[in-house]
This record gives C-alpha cells, sequence and structure tokens, in this order.
C-alpha cells in the first residue's frame, strides 16, 4: 500500500535546497545565450568550479526554435562575481593564438596577388595582347 508522502516519486530526493534560489528574483542572470549547446558548456563549467546554476528558458527555445528565446545562465548573487570571472576566463582562453592571424595574413596576400594575375590575363585578352 502507498504511503501518503510517497504520492510522487521526485519529492523522495535528497537535495541540499539550500544550494539554489528559493525566492522569485534571488538569483543573479550571469550570461544570456542564444544557443543552448553554449549554455549547457558555461553552466558545467561553473558547476565543475563548484557553483551552483540553473538555465531558464532552455524548453521554450527548444519548443519554439523560431523565436529568438535568451537562455539565462543563473547563479547565487554571492556567486555572481566569481561565476563571471570564470565565464570570463573561458571566453579568453577561446580566443585564437596569434599565429593564426599570420597565416590569415599570408592567406590574404595570395588571394590578392592571384586577384592581380587575373586582372592582368583578362585586360591581356580583352585588349589582344598576346
Amino acid at each position: 500500500m502507498n504511503h501518503p508522502d510517497d504520492d510522487d516519486i521526485l519529492d523522495n530526493f535528497a537535495f541540499d535546497s539550500s544550494q539554489f534560489p528559493t525566492e522569485e528574483g534571488e538569483g543573479e542572470v550571469v550570461a544570456k545565450f542564444f544557443s543552448v549547446l553554449e549554455a549547457e558548456v558555461a553552466a558545467a563549467r561553473l558547476r565543475s568550479e563548484g557553483i551552483p546554476c540553473f538555465l531558464a528558458n532552455t524548453t521554450s527555445r527548444s519548443v519554439l526554435p523560431h523565436l529568438q528565446v535568451l537562455i539565462r545562465l543563473h547563479v547565487r548573487p554571492a556567486d555572481a562575481m566569481r561565476a563571471r570571472e570564470i565565464l570570463d576566463e573561458a571566453a579568453i582562453d577561446n580566443l585564437a593564438p596569434t599565429s593564426t592571424s599570420t597565416s590569415h595574413l599570408v592567406l590574404l596576400g595570395l588571394a590578392i596577388l592571384i586577384g592581380l594575375i587575373l586582372a592582368f590575363m583578362l585586360v591581356r585578352a580583352i585588349w589582344g595582347w598576346y
């Protein structure tokens, strides 16, 4: 026979509810994302650093993908400054190293050179220079 407190299995999980905001407006938004994947990665990064967080609007984004719904990453106000620092560090880590910018300059130079050669050949063909 069922015990009256066993009506909902979801009520029987033990967790530390003090980690999460309990009242409306108690959590602080530290980042906003258009991509669910980016939001999940940022949340995982914060959780790996011991900062409890949650994402808002992930369900509405998946149900209504044609809408430009922002996904908000919430943390406790006491953790907000550290969370922003961690997310900023992660953004800096994702920047491309300077060596790739040098390779982009080389590719740009080659593209300009090829463009000049093709322009010269076109002028030569139009004016009949052989």
